[in-house]
């Protein structure tokens, strides 16, 4: 099957599963110039499905690495009035958000830190009603992939160019099932399987959960009568949308308050272009205390003092060892992959949705209830074939829920 075939069968699956796309409705597209042979199918589809209009925002990492040699820290800190009246556009008119990732993990490593930090700090700022707007399912979004030359040479280092490219394409291609006969019926059959994973979890009512492997022993306690989830939503306007393209994970937000021990990454996370690995983080009463990284200290550091939230967890997700992304062998340097690899956890902000309610409550209300706020929202690995959790009931009682980083059947 050729590659242009391919990306319209990924074309129809993300504006049919994944954004579900709605007659009338306005698609924003978010991506690097690089992407265009994947965000045309897109267009095409999604008109097709009805949308009123699409809109294509592209970006160009290499002319952002000008950017950070040349502006100053004020400029990159200025947020022009033009940018604030589309952000509040989009949110007054419900638009739906497509945004697919493709440079290098690395495309910033050489660039100022403190540039890079000023400038993600005053965006999330800018983004903060529109990013409350996404994170309640008001708006409809969606997350994937499209693979760059220079990030396919770094997930397959004996490659080169577009050799490397069309080895990262395959990857892709299968891990969002677009190789698939019925990518779209293929879909639909492992949401149900993820949807009844997180009914079970959620019926057993644990009050924490236990982590022990290598360098983690980590005790988070969850929230009475909280909801387990899966990335298969239904938005506010009654429409199933799928968030993330792949997805193999089943997750909740913890209560932020009762997080004790210590975690250690497993996989390496690539963050505003650059890596972050070897690292570990202590928390004490919900709050990070401690920490230590063999790779990107300085860029851990700053995610941390984003805001206060950054130093708490907002989601602990569930993915085992055999799902078909860990057992691909690929380390793909990016956490829309990784993170369906294994058990991840998140920094950052929480989803209201777990607990009943919640989502119509002000964000003082729901902080108080135990979920997590922040400008920021950064998974990372800790999952591993070492990896065991217990359900943890309230009377102390403990149940196995993975072994060996595999659910236990």
């Amino acid at each position: 099957m050729s590659q242009h075939h391919l990306l319209k069968k990924y074309a129809d699956v993300i504006v049919k599963i994944g954004l579900n796309i709605q007659h009338n409705e306005i698609l924003v597209i978010e991506s690097d110039i690089n992407t265009a042979p994947l965000v045309r199918p897109v267009v095409e589809a999604a008109y097709k499905q009805g949308a009123k209009k699409v809109i294509v925002n592209y970006s160009d990492s290499e002319v952002a690495k000008y950017t950070y040699d040349y502006q100053s820290v004020e400029t990159l800190q200025e947020v022009p009035e033009y940018l604030k009246q589309e952000l509040k556009y989009y949110e007054e008119e419900k638009a739906a958000l497509l945004s697919i990732v493709s440079v290098s993990p690395e495309a910033l490593k050489n660039q100022s830190e403190e540039k890079i930090n000023a400038r993600a700090k005053v965006m999330m700022k800018a983004h903060e009603s529109l990013s409350d707007s996404f994170g309640n399912f008001r708006q409809t979004w969606c997350i994937v992939a499209y693979p760059s030359v220079e990030w396919a040479e770094i997930v397959f280092p004996e490659l080169s160019g577009e050799a490397a490219q069309n080895a990262l394409f395959d990857a892709i291609f299968k891990a969002v099932r677009a190789d698939q006969e019925n990518p779209v019926a293929a879909w639909k059959s492992h949401i149900e399987h993820l949807n009844q994973r997180a009914n079970w979890l959620t019926e057993k009512g644990f009050d924490k959960l236990h982590y022990t492997a290598p360098g983690t022993d980590l005790t988070v306690g969850l929230h009475q009568g909280g909801n387990w989830l899966k990335a298969g939503k239904v938005n506010k306007q009654g429409t199933e949308i799928i968030v993330n393209m792949p997805t193999e994970e089943v997750y909740t937000t913890p209560d932020f308050r009762r997080v004790d021990g210590y975690v250690s990454n497993t996989l390496p996370l690539s963050l505003s272009g650059k890596i972050v690995d070897q690292f570990k983080l202590t928390f004490k009463d919900g709050v990070v205390t401690d920490f230590e990284a063999g790779e990107g200290y300085e860029t851990l550091k700053n995610l941390l003092e984003i805001d206060d939230g950054a130093k708490r967890l907002g989601e602990i997700a569930l993915v085992p060892v055999n799902s078909p992304i860990y057992e691909s062998g690929l380390l793909f340097y990016n956490t829309l992959f990784d993170e369906n690899a294994s058990c991840h956890i998140a920094l950052g902000s929480g989803f209201a949705e777990v607990i009943n309610g919640a989502e119509d409550q002000s964000i003082e209300e729901q902080v108080a209830l135990g979920i997590n706020d922040s400008l920021t929202h950064v998974d990372f690995m800790i999952g591993s074939e070492s990896l065991d959790i217990d359900g943890v009931y309230a009377d102390d009682r403990c149940e196995p829920i993975f072994r060996q980083g595999r659910w236990v059947e």
